[in-house]
């Protein structure tokens, strides 16, 4: 079934410039993918593309007074660019760079075809108050003392310090297909977006 849902993407010119290779996947003539968000061995870290200009901004270029890693090959582990039009995972494997696609419209074609199912979830992120520059959010948790950068902004925050509302979330799909026996299993998991609940506040 991930045949039918991934594309392998080629990584030769990755070790040329991770930056211009993850470029080259976010932003093409038939689809655009606005955000980054990677796993290195110094920690996580969240990036945005802008569409027009191609830039690619990061947290810790976004706040520098904070200590976040650095995007950079010799220390990432795995990657995610995506958005609402699909997802690009680059991964190692035994020291080799590997990469796959899953587009919107190829998943579109599969759910309507009944071939996978779908079940979306909506994960709740760190973060119950904030502070905003340019095109993301840092972070903090009060429970936590947690703090990190999102690319994302205009997210409202509870006034109530009791209540610790955490309205940030990270959408995900979850896809599946029933094997011989008719049982449901789920195949590939992708990121879709990030989005902010609306506080209600009596």
């Amino acid at each position: 079934m991930n045949q039918d849902l991934c594309q392998e993407v080629s990584t030769e010119t990755i070790e040329l410039s991770l930056e211009d290779w993850l470029k080259q996947q976010a932003i093409t003539k038939d689809y655009q993918l606005r955000y980054v968000l990677a796993h290195a061995e110094d920690g996580v870290i969240w990036g945005h593309f802008e569409v027009e200009s191609g830039i690619l901004e990061t947290s810790k270029q976004a706040f520098p007074e904070y200590d976040f890693p650095t995007l950079r090959l010799s220390t990432l582990q795995q990657c995610r660019i995506f958005g609402e039009a699909g997802e690009v995972l680059l991964w190692n494997s035994n020291g080799k760079w590997r990469s796959r696609l899953i587009l919107q419209s190829q998943v579109s074609e599969l759910l309507e075809q009944e071939k996978i199912g779908l079940i979306p979830e909506s994960q709740i992120l760190w973060g119950t108050q904030g502070k905003a520059n340019g095109n993301f959010t840092l972070l903090s948790d009060g429970s936590q003392g947690l703090k990190y950068a999102a690319p994302i902004t205009g997210i409202t925050f509870s006034q109530d310090k009791q209540k610790q509302y955490r309205p940030l979330r990270l959408e995900v799909h979850h896809y599946f297909y029933y094997d011989q026996d008719g049982v449901a299993r789920i195949f590939l998991s992708r990121l879709v977006s990030l989005t902010k609940e609306k506080i209600y506040e009596s």
